[in-house]
């Protein structure tokens, strides 16, 4: 298991880790060394190299160093391999309705031919909350078809605390199959940990009240299994101003508004 470890000849702000887990999570392994801590790569147990930040030190702000590990920015493509992309990643519906699904690197109207524009962030307001299913918090760990790239914009802002990020646990049991099946307890706990901030991120139990409107929900539209009916409902119930999702049932949704995670 590549795991990162602390090493007992290493200063409390060094970790290491071998070679495929650094290949694997290097964008994440890059905010880290950036925000001061030393990251050394070892083959077989040997150390080989090492991410140390530029300035050879760690900010001096703690809290900023805190909120740069903890930052689910810095997580981006951390979980390459992670998720079997044979399961519970849907295909695309055909075509969705338009007043309720854009993609998230196209939202907003378009004249005949124009190309194709990126994403706003000021389109949704300052203290917007922005609901992400499992699927698009997938996609965007494990940066898949570019995923990471088109949700940027979003996680950005809730990383800056303009916008509020919700997530429901059925969204949190997902993110953290994915680590949990590859056996990377360090990972998992990192994921965990990057929602814990009240301040960027609201984590909706599943409640009665959630647990009653999924099932009138499933009444309205019986192709929503128990896992979007629920995501939706925490959506509806946070106040979401938006449910960022790739689950085609929930893209087809006359229920609220709704942004495709992934690049058509």
């Amino acid at each position: 298991m590549n795991t990162p470890q602390r090493s007992s000849a290493s200063t409390p702000d060094t970790s290491t880790l071998g070679v495929e887990a650094a290949r694997k999570r290097l964008p994440e392994l890059l905010e880290r060394a950036a925000a001061g801590e030393r990251i050394v790569i070892q083959r077989h147990r040997t150390p080989m190299a090492a991410l140390v930040p530029l300035a050879g030190q760690a900010p001096t702000d703690p809290s900023l160093r805190q909120r740069q590990v903890q930052s689910l920015m810095a997580l981006q493509g951390s979980g390459r391999g992670c998720w079997d992309p044979n399961q519970r990643h849907p295909a695309r519906p055909a075509p969705p309705p338009p007043a309720f699904v854009q993609p998230v690197q196209n939202l907003g109207p378009q004249a005949p031919g124009q190309r194709q524009r990126a994403f706003n962030p000021r389109l949704l307001g300052h203290g917007s909350r922005i609901a992400l299913d499992g699927t698009a918090l997938v996609a965007f760990l494990a940066d898949a078809k570019g995923a990471g790239k088109h949700l940027q914009p979003l996680m950005q802002g809730i990383a800056a605390g303009y916008w509020i990020g919700v997530v429901s646990a059925v969204s949190l049991m997902r993110v953290l199959e994915g680590p949990l099946a590859c056996g990377d307890e360090a990972l998992a706990q990192r994921y965990a940990k990057a929602f814990e901030n009240p301040q960027h991120w609201q984590l909706v139990p599943v409640d009665a009240a959630i647990a009653a409107a999924a099932v009138r929900l499933r009444r309205q539209e019986p192709q929503l299994d128990d896992s979007a009916a629920i995501e939706l409902a925490t959506a509806i119930q946070a106040d979401a101003v938006v449910l960022v999702t790739d689950h085609p049932a929930l893209a087809q949704t006359g229920q609220h508004p709704v942004l495709s995670a992934l690049r058509i």
